[in-house]
């Protein structure tokens, strides 16, 4: 494990037995409150009702420190990972056989602006010399994940940009997979699985990844311990430290984390989950992870940006595919509290055909009803999207108002004449 120049390790877990309590974060305030009551008396005297963590919008702060008055070192580079025996050369031969694969897949998002954008924040975060043995690849996949694989390839899954709300906490993501990297966490995973019969199913799946699922497996075959996880969410906290970006949001990620699921559980009335790391977890549970990650920072300085504006404007382009992807789970619940984030300053002409595809989507007779509404409400603010259209027709005729529905379909088509759908559409609205 690397010595950490500024966190002090020990004191932040305060003992082994104290791992398990610490993970998840979010803006909610029941989950925000616990926090600062697991932080202890002396720890939440360190804290303010204006952190963020606690249940604020990071807006609402004063403006940060200039950077450049701050004395902020990376920690020192270990340099790019040479194997050094056959059996090392050879996992290098795979992973580069399975990335030639992956490049290829369709469930790739091949777009040059959005992995410009990830490579950009990646270098901002752990510097110039570390990021540019990294290749970052996007991945349509609704989960909340992201990966890293011991030849220097990441994969991030849309899922998680979906639910992270600024660029600081991409730069955590980016930084904590970046450290599974650096520590050679995922070497330590393979050198584990060679000396067992997992080796043998290493090199089965690596030659075999030619599909996504086959890279999932492979990732999970390669996957990290507790300790590891844990140890790359403070390196990545270190990395913020000497960044541009504040350290304020590596716990939110978690603590929003642990929302979502209590959403969920209290839809399907189950029992939450993600306060206690159990027995066979291959991660800290979330409540863990927010805790001491929020200690860390509370050591560290808490200067810096979060770029919550450039954020939004560089997803903005992808975010209604990415949620039409979380829909597609039928996890209503979730997919509304992730909604209501994302629309946490306001419901704009954008965001309101999202809120009306979400209530279309279980289309209850109520549902139906405020999908329309939203639609109507994009629309009288100028969205004229053939999308929002379209979804207003079909939710009027799903709710019986059969002229209107057909109406907003011709007006659909009108607008984008050539859609993929446009022979049933036109159908649907009383076209020939």
């Amino acid at each position: 494990m690397r010595t950490f120049s500024k966190i002090a390790l020990p004191a932040l877990l305060l003992g082994g037995a104290q791992i398990a309590y610490a993970q998840d974060a979010g803006t909610g305030e029941a989950n925000a409150e616990a926090l600062a009551d697991e932080a202890g008396p002396d720890e939440a005297a360190l804290s303010s009702i204006e952190d963020p963590v606690y249940g604020v919008d990071p807006a609402e702060f004063p403006e940060p420190v200039a950077i450049d008055t701050v004395q902020r070192e990376w920690p020192p580079y270990l340099g790019a990972y040479d194997p050094d025996d056959i059996d090392e050369r050879g996992i290098w031969q795979q992973m580069e056989e399975v990335e030639r694969k992956l490049a290829t897949q369709k469930d790739i998002l091949r777009d040059q602006s959005l992995n410009g954008y990830l490579e950009e924040v990646l270098c901002n975060t752990v510097g110039p010399e570390r990021c540019s043995g990294v290749r970052i690849y996007v991945l349509r996949d609704a989960s909340f994940n992201a990966a890293m694989y011991p030849n220097g390839m990441m994969v991030v899954h849309t899922g998680a940009l979906l639910r992270l709300r600024t660029e600081a906490e991409l730069a955590f993501l980016l930084g904590h997979e970046f450290a599974h990297y650096e520590e050679r966490h995922g070497l330590q995973a393979f050198k584990k699985a060679r000396s067992t019969t997992d080796g043998m199913a290493f090199f089965a799946m690596a030659g075999a990844a030619g599909s996504i699922v086959s890279l999932l497996m492979l990732s999970d075959l390669l996957g990290f311990s507790r300790e590891q996880e844990q140890e790359a969410d403070l390196v990545s906290t270190e990395y913020l430290g000497a960044s541009r970006y504040t350290q304020r949001g590596a716990a939110d990620v978690w603590v929003r984390m642990l929302d979502e699921d209590d959403a969920r559980a209290e839809e399907r009335k189950r029992g939450k989950r993600g306060r206690n790391t159990e027995w066979l977890d291959s991660h800290p549970a979330p409540f863990v992870r927010a805790t001491y990650i929020d200690r860390a920072r509370e050591i560290e300085d808490t200067t810096g940006i979060d770029e919550r504006d450039r954020y939004t404007r560089k997803l903005a382009p992808f975010l209604s595919g990415f949620f039409d992807d979380q829909l597609k789970r039928n996890d209503f619940a979730a997919s509304q509290y992730i909604l209501d984030e994302i629309a946490a300053d306001g419901w704009t002409a954008d965001l309101l055909p999202l809120r009306g595809e979400l209530y279309r989507s279980r289309g209850g007779a109520e549902d139906l009803t405020q999908a329309i509404g939203f639609y109507s409400e994009a629309i009288s603010l100028g969205n004229n999207n053939p999308e929002t259209w379209r979804g207003l027709g079909l939710a009027q005729l799903r709710s019986g108002a059969r002229e209107e529905g057909q109406a907003s379909l011709r007006k659909y088509l009108e607008l984008q004449p050539d859609a993929p759908d446009a022979a049933m559409m036109k159908m649907m609205s009383g076209g020939l």
